[in-house]
């Protein structure tokens, strides 16, 4: 948030530090003085002085709720070890889009914000203790929950400061912590939540119990617009500890994905969650496929490959490129392919919803609450201010949980039996109907001039807009022809998946300039970084998922270390080299990998990556979210994809969906750029240059280009 728009929104009433709603520094209820205070949406102080941080970001095992726990003990002064952590329930009205959690945003958003707010609440702490000392404020400070006189033995703690501190207005001139100051950011800590998860006490939705709760299992249309025709459920229906089966009705998705999108289906209510999926399995089910039934994926990339041999058109703001492109021969094109995917969290979607007519109580793990809140309303007619959204954590997101489905689900259930009714998909269920990431085909084309030098670039494909990936950071003119999309309906629906189109852009991009710097028969590196040192900084839109410019030159810059540390072209006999050179929102991150193939097998020995992402708040965690982005980009890379044959998907399971195995897992080394920028993201920036440099180093090996993953499913190549 920039300060202008601090300053625009914020306003001094009754004596109080007092926000408009959709900016997060206050609560806007009475506060009575015998109880806890809210200074912000943020902090609790409790009459014993307990502080909790209110966490609007969800956890999904990514660490963002340690890394902002951490961020308000700095801020507000207090030791982080008794900070206590709570997650806030869906509010728009509150936290704004300050609460979607995705797009490695976690703590880039809310760097500035939650430090406004949290050093608001601390100054008007300073000031009451001053007032009541009959002292300067500037004599005071404040440290382990507790404010200190400089110059005596004089501390009253927050609790005791509650009284004088609500009546109090904030100040003018917010005083924010000099990095000088931190005592925990930039340091390597675990805190409360971690430990939680590591003693299985984290508080996940699917661990969720209420009274009279009923446990629901859904059998679902196996292709996407299908239908339910008829269904027996008489053995379902003995099955010890079923209490119910209703129909499930089709609620059509929404224009932006994210809402909408439930499958016409046969729904099991039980006294346990085994007893649901059992007996689903009983069911007798008649569908009309409809006309999804009679496509598969074979047909959707001839579909995409026929368009992109369709006459290019291009945007006004394009037209000079495309003129200056064509101006050029074209000496060098190639077209890469990506399998589906689909997001397999080890918490399965989940959701309990109590529809008790008036209002809607729901208890999911979602990275989205707030937009969930809004969407149940949307659903049910009932206004917003009826519905309550329990945002806990989960067992990985990934994006999936961005989508609503799962807990339309369990509301449209709940309302039929008006009891709170627990909905688990199994793993089956998020495999083979779920929402996916889609099948891409891209098409990138080189125009050269006569010494053969590249002039341009140009891409037709799957992805219609780049802005988020922040595309070209290259000194090449590229023109971005009109997308290619299914024609009529989708043949998977589709899902936010772990960098999202960043994944298919990388693997198209990294892998054409690695093909181009051979042609140049320069190094692969260092023709990046010629690249790289002539390109201009872009100036972006500043819209809040991205929020910065694109910076070449910190491209540049984790290039010339991955360079170092990978001990690139000096490796032992045997072994090859790909590397790869992303930007992701406001993130950087090159990487190298080492392999070798033998008898056509592909063994990764090393992962060697540099990451950029602004000032790092635990390097704990960010290094773990790289090398979990690496892991999951090579699972996709060799040997991860959905099939679909008729409209249904062939996989179920992780006998059939084969993610990485630990065996298969290379060592990987992660490197962070020291920088005082903001915070940026690092829990994509991972993925999306593991399938090109995996590619290009195949091709250092064996001289043989790859243009599509995963390797095992589309060449001779398997797993050593």
């Amino acid at each position: 948030m920039k300060r202008r728009h601090f300053f625009k929104t914020s306003t001094l009433a009754s004596g109080g530090f007092l926000i408009s709603a959709y900016l997060p520094f206050s609560c806007n209820e009475q506060v009575l003085e015998t109880e806890s205070w809210e200074p912000n949406f943020y902090v609790r102080i409790d009459p014993d002085n307990t502080i909790t941080f209110i966490c609007s970001r969800t956890e999904l095992g990514q660490g963002t709720s340690v890394g902002l726990a951490m961020i308000v003990a700095d801020e507000l002064g207090m030791d982080f070890e008794n900070l206590k952590t709570e997650f806030a329930d869906g509010a728009i009205e509150r936290y704004g889009d300050l609460q979607d959690t995705g797009g490695s945003n976690g703590l880039r958003m809310l760097w500035e914000p939650l430090r406004k707010a949290i050093a608001t609440a601390r100054e008007i702490f300073i000031v009451a203790a001053a007032q009541k000392w009959q002292l300067d404020p500037s004599d005071c400070f404040s440290e382990n929950g507790f404010v200190y006189h400089n110059s005596s033995e004089r501390k009253a703690s927050y609790a005791s400061l509650i009284t004088l501190a609500k009546d109090l207005p904030a100040p003018f001139d917010i005083k924010l912590k000099d990095p000088s100051d931190y005592k925990y950011i930039g340091k390597r800590l675990i805190g409360e939540r971690t430990r939680i998860i590591a003693e299985g006490k984290n508080p996940y939705s699917i661990n969720v119990k209420l009274p009279n709760m009923l446990y629901a299992a859904v059998a679902r249309c196996p292709t996407w617009n299908g239908n339910l025709i008829d269904f027996d459920d008489s053995k379902a229906r003995s099955f010890p500890g079923v209490v119910d089966v209703i129909e499930v009705t089709a609620v059509e998705i929404q224009p932006d994905d994210f809402k909408g999108g439930v499958r016409s289906g046969v729904a099991v209510l039980a006294s346990n969650t085994w007893a649901a999926l059992e007996a689903k399995k009983l069911l007798e089910i008649q569908w009309d496929l409809g006309n999804l039934s009679r496509k598969s994926d074979t047909d959707v990339k001839e579909e995409l490959l026929a368009q992109l041999e369709e006459p290019r058109t291009v945007t006004p703001e394009k037209r000079d490129i495309h003129n200056l492109f064509n101006r050029y021969s074209k000496g060098h094109e190639a077209t890469y392919f990506s399998a589906y995917q689909t997001t397999t969290c080890m918490e399965p979607l989940n959701a309990t919803a109590y529809h008790m007519g008036h209002k809607i109580e729901i208890w999911v793990g979602s990275q989205a609450p707030g937009m969930f809140r809004e969407r149940i309303s949307e659903l049910t007619g009932l206004p917003e201010a009826a519905i309550t959204i329990h945002n806990l954590p989960s067992g990985g997101g990934f994006g999936r949980r961005f989508h609503a489905d799962y807990v339309e689900e369990a509301v449209l259930i709940s309302e039929k039996v008006r009891k709170p009714v627990k909905l688990t998909w199994s793993r089956e269920d998020t495999i083979t109907t779920s929402k996916y990431h889609p099948y891409c085909v891209d098409h990138w084309e080189a125009a050269f001039n006569p010494t053969g030098e590249v002039m341009a670039i140009a891409y037709k494909g799957t992805i219609g807009s780049t802005n988020a990936y922040r595309p070209n950071p290259y000194a090449l003119p590229m023109v971005h022809y009109n997308y290619v999309a299914e024609k009529g309906d989708r043949l998977l629906p589709r899902a936010s998946w772990r960098s999202v189109f960043a994944h298919p852009w990388a693997l198209g991009l990294e892998c054409f300039i690695d093909e181009l710097a051979h042609l140049a028969k320069k190094d692969p590196i260092a023709y990046r970084i010629e690249l790289l040192d002539k390109a201009e900084v872009v100036e972006q839109v500043m819209e809040p998922w991205v929020g910065d410019n694109l910076y070449p030159k910190k491209l540049k810059e984790t290039l010339e270390i991955v360079r170092e540390k990978s001990n690139w072209g000096q490796v032992s006999e045997g072994i090859f080299q790909g590397v790869s050179g992303i930007s992701y929102n406001t993130s950087y991150c090159s990487q190298v990998i080492d392999l070798s193939v033998e008898d056509g097998k592909v063994k990764v020995h090393k992962v060697t990556a540099v990451l950029n992402c602004g000032r790092v708040i635990n390097p704990s965690q960010v290094e773990s979210q790289i090398a979990g982005g690496i892991i999951w980009g090579l699972s996709a890379a060799l040997k991860t994809q959905l099939t679909v044959v008729d409209g249904q998907v062939q996989q179920t399971n992780f006998d059939s969906y084969d993610l990485l195995r630990m065996n298969e897992t290379p060592e990987i080394e992660v490197h962070l750029v020291d920088s005082n920028d903001e915070p940026s993201g690092a829990g994509e920036p991972g993925v999306p240059g593991v399938a090109p440099a995996l590619l290009n180093a195949i091709f250092a090996a064996t001289g043989e280009r790859i243009r599509q993953i995963p390797i095992v499913k589309s060449s001779t190549y398997s797993i050593a």
